[in-house]
């Protein structure tokens, strides 16, 4: 009776300023008695010890553009964002939800007991404001992760950190290893941008969309396209002929790089002729992107967090909640060297600077173009082959996942349904799975299955054995087919990671038949935008 009361409270409704909190006052009783049900569990448990790291789900000013602005985000109690561990140390934190309002946290890539994966409504209720939860496993992973809420719209207000798993293999891939973690960033609240895009407001309406208000979007005009020449291994950039489609749900102000937008980028000094390895992350809520490293060429080592056959080139793809490993060489003449990422269909950019001589300026970098680019593809995906495919195995079932929309009141779909609904992907325990991915939408969708890695096998109908991932980005058009093995028993999220596109029904889970679905209830599907 508890849970199904719990699960109730889940729809509050787009609740904004002091109504939302008012609301939220009057359910935080019930929600803590629940919430104590919960934390009960033998799982959580384990005792608090000299090595657990705690994290604060909290909120921090950051500057943009000149102004300061408060947003979330996950620190340690020094003030450090995100987290690194080994290996070999596993997983020992605590949780602290400092905000005003619910939330929870979800390990984007980890395979992990089912639990802890994060997902409110589905493997756990949200922790109330000044609850904690304890996180602890072991690990089976190394590489690059992150670190997010899976609550609401929180994404978008910067409840996502960077996450890292050390090993020595990594640490033997450079001279030294930087993250960078890319947003897009708008000063409009997150909650007033669905609610814009949902009443057909182009653009979300921010401030930057309006600015665009008779930008002709069915214009042709020399776009930004990545090409691969085949000859020299290697992308380039191309300027082709051609329109944007259509114009992007949200235009945002601006896009960060570690917290900063390019008018004042994070400067790394590095010496002459070193090798670094950078691990980049899209932590975006809507935004894909382009890396452009300039002058320099890249080595791509990791997708995500699984290696592949290098492949070189100055220009990558990396679509939202994706994650490459880049080794890049310091060249032996000093010199300042802008890492650039620009957004898929925009004219907005930002990034890092390497400076191999800190007496040398930094030159002013625009944090808007007049150049525009295109929209990803599958072009780097075809070009990908995995270190460690998956063993050879029969197909045991296959899932058809036709990408929806957007039907009336921007909504999103899997298979012509609209999430919340009580019907999820049914696997078994040691099935081999796959996956079939087709989109007749207007854009691309990067479909993130939680709990599981799997391999891309076939793209456009061309068979491939493509690189590991958690997430594939599915372009307009394209098909794709993709196969994991079903080792890791729970109820699993699967949806697009565009935030505003899941939380308006492109989402669903995939459901073991052996699992506990005690916590699932898709009516109390989370759509609490609650300000804070």
């Amino acid at each position: 009776m508890l849970r199904r009361s719990f699960l109730r409270l889940g729809v509050l409704g787009a609740v904004v300023g002091g109504v939302g909190l008012e609301l939220l006052r009057k359910t935080q009783a019930k929600t803590r008695s629940i919430w104590e049900q919960f934390i009960s569990q033998p799982t959580f448990q384990r005792p608090r010890n000299s090595e657990t790291v705690v994290l604060e789900i909290a909120t921090a000013p950051i500057t943009v553009l000149g102004q300061t602005v408060v947003r979330g985000c996950i620190r340690q109690l020094n003030g450090q964002r995100g987290y690194t561990t080994s290996r070999d140390k596993g997983i020992n934190l605590e949780l602290i939800n400092q905000l005003p309002v619910p939330t929870t946290v979800h390990w984007h890539g980890l395979i992990l007991n089912n639990a802890m994966d994060g997902v409110p409504f589905v493997t756990q209720p949200p922790i109330p404001p000044g609850q904690r939860q304890r996180i602890h496993y072991q690990l089976v992973q190394n590489g690059t992760f992150w670190m997010h809420s899976h609550y609401g719209l929180q994404t978008q207000n910067y409840v996502a950190e960077p996450f890292v798993i050390l090993d020595e293999e990594q640490e033997h891939w450079a001279d030294r290893t930087i993250t960078v973690m890319l947003r897009d960033f708008s000063f409009t609240p997150a909650s007033e941008i669905l609610n814009n895009v949902v009443a057909g407001e182009r653009g979300g309406g921010t401030a930057m969309a309006k600015s665009l208000a008779d930008f002709d979007w069915h214009q042709r005009r020399k776009l930004l396209t990545q090409q691969w020449d085949q000859a020299k291994q290697r992308f380039g950039w191309t300027k082709e002929e051609g329109v944007l489609m259509m114009a992007p749900d949200v235009i945002y102000d601006a896009l960060l790089a570690n917290e900063r937008s390019l008018d004042a980028p994070e400067i790394i000094d590095v010496e002459p002729g070193e090798t670094v390895a950078i691990r980049w992350i899209a932590g975006s809520a809507f935004m894909s992107f382009f890396l452009d490293l300039g002058d320099l060429e890249g080595e791509l080592l990791r997708t995500d967090a699984n290696p592949v056959e290098p492949i070189s080139g100055s220009v990558f793809q990396l679509a939202l909640a994706q994650r490459l490993t880049l080794r890049i060489k310091v060249p032996e003449e000093p010199g300042v060297f802008p890492l650039l990422a620009l957004g898929e269909r925009s004219n907005l950019r930002c990034g890092v600077v390497l400076r191999s001589n800190p007496k040398l300026s930094v030159p002013d970098l625009a944090p808007q173009t007049k150049q525009w680019t295109g929209s990803l593809d599958f072009n780097q995906d075809k070009q990908l082959r995995a270190q460690n495919p998956l063993a050879p195995h029969a197909v045991d079932n296959t899932i058809p996942i036709v990408l929806t929309g957007p039907a009336p009141k921007y909504t999103w779909g899997l298979n012509d349904r609209f999430y919340p609904y009580r019907d999820p992907y049914w696997v078994e325990e040691g099935q081999r799975v796959e996956m079939v991915f087709s989109n007749p939408t207007p854009m691309g969708h990067p479909m993130h299955l939680h709990g599981h890695e799997f391999q891309i096998l076939e793209i456009d109908g061309e068979p491939l054995a493509g690189a590991k991932r958690d997430t594939v980005y599915v372009p307009k058009g394209g098909t794709c087919r993709i196969a994991f093995d079903a080792n890791n028993p729970g109820i699993w999220a699967f949806h697009c990671h565009i935030t505003y596109h899941h939380v308006r029904g492109m989402f669903n889970v995939v459901a073991y038949r052996s699992a506990d679905l005690s916590w699932w209830n898709p009516t109390s599907f989370s759509h609490e935008h609650l300000p804070f």
